[in-house]
This record gives structure tokens, sequence and C-alpha cells, in this order.
């Protein structure tokens, strides 16, 4: 089959516009921030961004890897639409640069770095794991293997455009994705931990790696399902795309909003029924001071408005209730995230948890609109070098003719 370029289209050109323009606003927020809220609050928003769409690129391959360690049919001919939207993974080493650096400055957001972590008898204990070279050199090692995923997962799949009748390039991603999922998981996991979890240094949970994934995982699979909608509707890959994709879409994001709630609700529960201190004041924290209301949002954006809109089995055909299911999902990683970073920080700025009202404004959005135009502007520049659908993989005829 020839290349599908969507290069040239009016829809990827207002991509990329979009994207630089979301950069250029991104920065102007970023630099206010700064300016009028001091660099803990800046570093806080810039993380917020940062771990919002890095978490969202690497899934992506993790997306791709995962159909082809089941050798899932169903999504040959949109599995393209993941593996483009990971251009920002191989940047990931750069954009955490401010991060080492506010670590390793006086104004830290990172409690466990400041020169009064060595008379605290908890941080004391895990110095091992929490002192800034090992912390550097756990990053840089989570960019580089997600940056051989990229090479190796996506590389094969985009060098199958070309191979012809030699699927050589996918069998080799059938026989090594295994390994690479294994790779994801460990570093999404410990990459939660170090750069989210360790915002609050005397609390932890071990269940905090796959919290993270779940959040990562329906946010991803909302930006696939838009685009295809956006792709759809503009009569571009209509003969790739069949209401049968969306369906499963629709399937895959009902099932991970139930997923990320039970998880959500299994580390709530434990920690409450324990009511042990050291484990319920991040709760503590998070449920009071106005912060509960966030917590509230988040019950009714990533749990109850996602079950009602995608429980039945029509509406999952139906692309206006994807379109609204899957914005509802992307504002509920968001508010996740605020929940997540912000309170902790706060503590940082102000010596004691700041209420909700202080901690949460415009600046809030700066570092999102900063990351959201990095991933469209690099999405945008994938479209227009490789085909936006995998049009030699062995398993496209049954992509297309899939029913469920």
């Amino acid at each position: 089959m020839a290349h599908v370029d969507l290069g040239s289209t009016p829809l990827i050109a207002s991509m990329q516009k979009i994207g630089l323009a979301l950069i250029g606003v991104g920065a102007i927020g970023l630099g206010a921030a700064y300016a009028l809220h001091g660099q803990e609050r800046f570093f806080a928003d810039y993380l917020l961004g940062f771990w919002y769409f890095a978490g969202i690129s690497v899934t992506m391959v993790f997306f791709s890897a995962l159909q082809y360690l089941a050798r899932a049919g169903w999504s040959a001919s949109i599995r393209r639409i993941a593996e483009n939207f990971t251009g920002f993974v191989p940047y990931i080493g750069i954009a955490l640069i401010p991060i080492v650096i506010n670590m390793l400055g006086h104004h830290s957001i990172y409690e466990w770095s400041h020169e009064s972590a060595a008379s605290d008898p908890i941080l004391i204990k895990k110095a091992a794991y929490l002192n800034p070279t090992f912390f550097i050199v756990r990053l840089g090692l989570y960019a580089l293997l997600w940056i051989g995923m990229v090479k190796y997962i996506v590389g094969n799949s985009v060098k199958q455009d070309t191979a012809g009748s030699d699927i050589t390039p996918t069998k080799r991603n059938w026989k090594r994705s295994a390994p690479w999922v294994l790779v994801f998981a460990i570093t999404i996991t410990f990459a939660s931990f170090d750069l989210l979890m360790s915002l609050e240094p005397h609390w932890f949970s071990t269940i905090w790696g796959v919290y993270a994934f779940a959040g990562h995982f329906a946010a991803s699979l909302a930006i696939i399902t838009l685009t295809l909608i956006a792709l759809y509707k503009r009569g571009l890959m209509k003969q790739y795309i069949t209401l049968e994709h969306f369906h499963d879409l629709g399937k895959l994001m009902f099932a991970f909003s139930v997923f990320w709630t039970y998880i959500a609700f299994s580390q709530y529960f434990i920690i409450w029924y324990a009511n042990l201190p050291e484990e319920t004041i991040y709760f503590d924290v998070r449920t009071s001071n106005g912060w509960e209301l966030f917590g509230l949002l988040l019950v009714l954006f990533h749990f109850v408005l996602p079950f009602i809109l995608l429980l039945r089995q029509d509406v999952k055909r139906k692309m206006a209730v994807l379109t609204v299911a899957a914005i509802v999902i992307l504002i509920s990683h968001f508010i996740d995230l605020v929940w997540i970073i912000m309170p902790a920080v706060s503590k940082v700025v102000g010596g004691t948890h700041m209420s909700a009202n202080m901690m949460f404004g415009w600046s809030e959005f700066t570092g999102v609109v900063f990351f959201a135009g990095v991933f469209l502007f690099l999405a945008a520049k994938n479209y227009q070098k490789r085909s936006a659908v995998a049009v030699n993989d062995p398993l496209l005829n049954e992509s297309l003719e899939y029913s469920s």
C-alpha cells in the first residue's frame, strides 16, 4: 500500500501552528509565574506540565509495544497515530535539566535536597536513595532507556513501511517487545517515585507506580481517540479507520478510567484503614484547606463522568460522546497532577501547607500550555516525516476487516 502522507494537510499544518503558539504563550506564562510567584511555584508549574506530557509521550511508545506484544490485529491501522505522538521522548532529557537545576538549588521543591534533611531522621535513612547524585543518574537513565524504546519499537515500525514483503522489522518487535514493556513498567514506576512521590519524602505508597501509569494510559487513549475523530471527520484515513476502532478505544478509555479509580481508592482505603500518622499525612493535607475540592473533582472527572458517558455499548461508536469523554479524561489527568504536586510544594513555599486559594491559579496552566505546544509541534513534525499508517504491517488487513 502507498504511504499515507498527512504532513501537507491543513490539520497537521494547524497542529504545528497551534503547537508553536502554545510554546510561546506557555513560555511567557512561565516567565510571569517566576517573576510574580517565585522560583518554587515556577518549578512546580514546570514539573506539572512536564510530567503531564512526558508521561503521555512515553506511554504512547508503550501502547505501540503492547500491540506488538499481543500481536494485536485490531490496532494495526491506527497504531502509527500513537507512534507519531512520541516525538517529545528524545527531548525528555533536555526538558529534565531545569528540574535538576532546581533540585541542586537552595529553593528546591524537593525537601530531601535541602540542608535541613541532614538532621531529619527519616530522610537520613532514605539518603542512600534520595540524594542529588543518584537522582540525576536515575533521571538520565530513564531518559536514555525511553529513547532506546522509541528507537527500537517505533524505529522497527517505520522500517516496515519500506521493507515490502519482508516482515523482519515486525518480527523483531514481536520477539523483543516484552523486555521493552518491562523496561517501561520499571522506569515509569521509578520516575513517578522520583519526580512526584519524593515531593512528600516522609510518605510512600507501594502502588504509586501503577497509579501514575493508569492516569497516563487513560490520557494517552484520550489523545489517540481525539486525533482519530479529527482525522475521520475531515475525510482523512477513512479507509483505515472504522467504527470498530472507535468502539474499542471507547472500551479501553472506560476500562482504564475504572482501573485508575480502583487503584486510587485502594491506595486511599488501605491508608485510611491502617490510620498510621506517617501514611495519613498525604491525604490529611489534601482533604483540608480547599484541596478537598480537587479530590471531589477528581472523583467526578476521572470516574463518574467517564463511567456514565461510556457505560453503554452503543455510545462507544458515537464520536460526540467519545469526544466529550476524552476531553473529560484529559482534564481529570490535569486535576490529578495538581492534587499531587501543589499541596506538596505549598509547604516548601510557605513553611506550612498553604491553602488551595493561595497555591492554585492561572500559573498552574502555564507549564501544561508550554509542554502541550512542544508535544503538538513535535507530533506534527513526525506526521510530516512518516506515513500516518503502518502501510506494510502484516496485520493491516486484519485491522481493516476487524469486527468486535
